[in-house]
């Protein structure tokens, strides 16, 4: 992530034909976690941590950090 640490989500669907990963706001925010949009960037944030950032580009929001699989 964004501040090198690794995090794992857990139950995710997994679509081969797509070329990029998709993360959903929707399901992350029904496990409990805050989302914050402000300015481009949005953060979600499980108690005082901020788990994850992204930043917005041509109206979708691309995560600062990189996917590891497997």
């Amino acid at each position: 992530m964004f501040d090198g640490m690794v995090r794992k989500l857990n139950k995710v669907r997994y679509v081969p034909q797509l070329k990029k990963y998709l993360i959903s706001v929707g399901v992350l925010e029904a496990l409990g976690f805050k989302i914050s949009i402000r300015y481009g960037v949005l953060k979600m944030i499980r108690g005082s941590m901020i788990i994850l950032k992204g930043v917005r580009c041509n109206n979708l929001y691309y995560l600062k950090g990189s996917t590891v699989t497997g």
